[in-house]
């Protein structure tokens, strides 16, 4: 991982940005398969990004991040 981004700036970025910083910098921890989606849940800073995939449609359908109660 490069430089620690703050969850909320990491909130500010345009959707292209975020995805970037999840696919290069973050940490892929499960997946899950629901119906026809899937969703797949990276851990990045101290945060975590799930990630929502369209199997029939083969592309990304949603993003949530969110910082894990501790």
């Amino acid at each position: 991982m490069q430089k620690k981004l703050p969850f909320y700036e990491f909130t500010l970025l345009p959707d292209s940005e975020q995805f970037s910083l999840v696919f290069l910098d973050g940490e892929f921890k499960n997946s899950r398969e629901v119906g026809n989606r899937i969703y797949c849940l990276y851990q990045l800073y101290d945060f975590l990004v799930e990630i929502e995939y369209d199997i029939c449609e083969n592309k990304i359908a949603g993003k949530v991040a969110f910082q894990p109660k501790v």
